[in-house]
């Protein structure tokens, strides 16, 4: 009895054990075709003659195009010329000749000071002009008939000469009591008001030339030789924003600036239509060289691991056979959408610019060109980018 109802249960721990053993070398079986496979697809599947497409990339011909070298710099808008006007001597403003904001021409009057006491001075100074004229032609034909000495003569002459100096201090003073503008421009804000004791240098208002206008600014050392007088400079402002207002590079600081390793440089620029203000920020742009050089968009350029933190920089160019291989290029001016390429790729070579991340070096790929149009900044279609 004892055998026989044992038997029954060892067959069951048999069937029991078997199942996990089964479940295992299935999950093996699995795992070792799909490992095949993928060998099997690595290979590209010569076994069966069978092999996966080169993956399809956008593809541009390297071509030769004028390139631009370009040196920005910051700078400040000011009036060629600005001063303030003060007075040069001290009186009652008795006169105001000028509107705030007012457009005046070389000479024109400003402001007039009370001058009665300077008037008075001039006819003194005249009075004693006059008397000493005479007393000189008296001393001058006594010694001629030979009644007079040469000595009442010259002491004559010397009080005349005296006597004319102080006439032009008075007349001096008597034109101080007018201002008048230096040059043409535009008169600003007045700080003084009628019937205002003013005293020297005490400011009436400025004066500013925007007719003509300069710009300072600075550019590195390293552009030393690039930066010449006489150059064109385009300037735009954020004031006027998609326009550019073109100057002449006039003067360029001998000495470079210890501190910022800067050149100083002044450019001039014409305010024909007046629109231009004193003190607008601009950003200039001088062009130093123009040369023909290849060109390449800028999705071309891929980066690499390189010595340095940024890297290297490197694109894939197609090969006659179909395949790419990377080459690391030297770059050079950037310009919207496009970099210029120094070294690295030459003119007709046909480089890719989309889908470098599917491409390795060496592999086969399948190019799509990209037709040189005057749209090319335009997004490819759906059916390039696939």
């Amino acid at each position: 009895m004892t055998s026989s109802s044992e038997t029954p249960r060892k067959k069951a721990a048999a069937g029991l054990l078997g199942r996990p053993a089964l479940i295992a070398i299935a999950i093996a079986a699995i795992l070792l075709v799909g490992f095949a496979w993928m060998a099997f697809q690595r290979m590209g599947g010569q076994g069966q003659g069978w092999s996966s497409p080169p993956p399809a990339v956008e593809t541009v011909i390297a071509g030769i195009e004028p390139v631009q070298a370009e040196v920005s710099a910051i700078g400040t808008l000011e009036a060629d010329q600005s001063i303030v006007v003060t007075p040069e001597i001290s009186g009652i403003v008795t006169s105001i000749d000028f509107e705030d904001g007012q457009r005046l021409e070389q000479g024109d009057l400003i402001v007039t000071l009370n001058d009665e006491d300077l008037k008075a001075r001039l006819q003194q100074a005249e009075a004693q002009l006059t008397l000493s004229q005479a007393n000189f032609e008296r001393a001058r034909k006594l010694v001629s008939r030979g009644s007079g000495t040469k000595r009442s003569r010259d002491e004559a002459l010397n009080a005349l000469k005296s006597a004319e100096a102080q006439r032009a201090l008075a007349q001096a003073a008597l034109d101080k009591g007018t201002i008048r503008a230096a040059f043409s421009g535009i008169v600003g804000l007045r700080q003084v008001s009628l019937g205002q004791y003013v005293t020297p240098g005490q400011p009436i208002a400025t004066l500013a030339d925007v007719d003509n206008l300069r710009i300072d600014f600075r550019v590195s050392e390293i552009y030393l030789t690039e930066v010449e007088k006489g150059q064109t400079v385009d300037i735009t402002f954020d004031a006027l924003p998609g326009e550019t207002f073109r100057g002449t590079v006039s003067a360029i600081d001998p000495v470079i600036d210890v501190e910022g390793r800067a050149i100083k440089v002044r450019a001039l620029l014409a305010n024909n239509e007046g629109r231009l203000r004193p003190g607008l920020f601009g950003r200039v742009k001088i062009v130093t060289q123009t040369r023909d050089s290849i060109v390449v968009p800028e999705q071309a350029i891929i980066s690499t691991a390189g010595s340095d933190a940024t890297g290297s920089k490197a694109v894939f160019v197609v090969s006659e056979d179909g395949k790419a291989h990377m080459r690391p290029v030297e770059l050079g001016v950037r310009q919207p959408g496009k970099v210029e390429i120094r070294s690295g790729v030459k003119e007709g070579e046909r480089v890719i610019t989309a889908g470098q991340m599917k491409v390795r070096d060496g592999a086969p790929v399948q190019p799509i060109e990209l037709k040189k149009k005057a749209s090319e900044s335009e997004a490819p279609t759906d059916g390039a980018a696939q």
